[in-house]
């Protein structure tokens, strides 16, 4: 199989699954930074809040604990993109020449600019999300989560308005 050959829509899935899990690496990393000891044998439950809350500085706890709902959030959008993904590559190959013929060359659901914009704004959401901590400016990231969860509701509409 060469590269060509390679359906990279259909790759963004598990690109945005590994996009997804940053925020919690770098939570991770800014605990070991202050000195905290993360236990490989039971992860989940020496990162737990209760586990780290007072073992920290507040100000990296609550830096740590924003980014690991960033990497929560990331996880809860993965299912509306990746059916957003997926309705658009079937759209796009069921209406190109009938069922089972690849499109050529044909974007017809927008697909390439739905990918590298949602994978912007959610970047931005990631970046907004463990660096505001004033109440007031995190409507800041509520934007971006919107302005995320919209491009795959209206890319799947798109394919639903292709498929008729």
């Amino acid at each position: 199989m060469t590269s060509s050959s390679l359906n990279y829509p259909l790759l963004s899935i598990p690109a945005y699954y590994i996009f997804s899990i940053i925020p919690h690496v770098y939570a991770s990393s800014i605990l070991s930074s202050a000195g905290y000891n993360l236990n490989n044998a039971n992860p989940k439950a020496s990162l737990s809040p209760v586990a780290v809350k007072g073992k920290v500085p507040d100000e990296v706890f609550q830096r740590y604990q924003r980014a690991e709902n960033a990497q929560s959030n990331n996880i809860e959008q993965l299912p509306l993109y990746a059916t957003a993904v997926l309705a658009s590559i079937i759209a796009e190959r069921v209406t190109a020449r009938g069922l089972g013929n690849a499109a050529v060359g044909d974007d017809a659901t927008g697909l390439a600019f739905f990918i590298c914009a949602f994978m912007a704004v959610r970047a931005a959401y990631i970046v907004s999300y463990i660096n505001i901590a004033d109440h007031s400016k995190s409507f800041i990231r509520s934007m971006f989560w919107a302005t995320g969860a919209a491009l795959s509701g209206y890319q799947i509409y798109k394919a639903a308005a292709l498929l008729g």
